[in-house]
């Protein structure tokens, strides 16, 4: 049983490394496009007195896709902002069984929000945007795409605290190193 958990763990790190490291990709061709789109922005707002119209809608919703693009890297390397120094003093097995209760809240949130996110994708497939010709689902859709994969990167996390926890002396938890 303790090998099928394993493998499961093993698999949905494979998965999960790949949807982490391609989103951390198409983030970073989006940042940069971003970044082009606001200087061209300012060079034909201040240089030819021609601004765009679409240039700050667009660049506003590349910075959201940006950031729900990095968040299943982000949770899967632990690099989100954490307090904890209140759980220092503690020790370690305390910690990885309080890890487990904080990550299966985690995964109860993810889907509810996951939930919701659908529906707030359903309301965008009735407006669009206010500057480009584009319904607003378009922009939305990351949305319950990153909820997905933050979901499976929590039940990867969680079998990686069950193992550790169940382990003597083993820890299957990741860092960066350890992917």
């Amino acid at each position: 049983m303790r090998r099928f958990f394993e493998n499961l763990a093993a698999g949905l790190g494979s998965v999960n490394g790949t949807i982490a490291k391609t989103g951390c990709n198409i983030a970073a061709v989006m940042l940069a496009a971003m970044v082009s789109i606001v200087l061209a922005q300012v060079f034909y707002r201040y240089g030819l007195n021609a601004a765009f119209s679409w240039s700050e809608e667009i660049a506003k919703v590349m910075m959201v896709w940006v950031t729900f693009l990095v968040s299943p890297w982000a949770y899967r390397y632990g690099a989100f902002v954490s307090v904890d120094m209140f759980i220092e003093p503690f020790s370690s097995r305390f910690r990885l069984w309080l890890g487990l209760v904080v990550h299966t809240l985690i995964l109860w949130s993810l889907y509810v929000f996951f939930i919701e996110s659908i529906d707030f994708w359903q309301q965008g497939r009735a407006t669009f945007a206010a500057t480009v010709p584009v319904k607003l689902a378009w922009f939305y859709s990351i949305v319950p795409i990153a909820f997905c994969a933050l979901f499976l990167v929590g039940i990867e996390t969680l079998l990686r605290y069950m193992l550790t926890l169940t382990s003597s002396g083993k820890s299957y938890l990741i860092t960066e190193g350890n992917d």
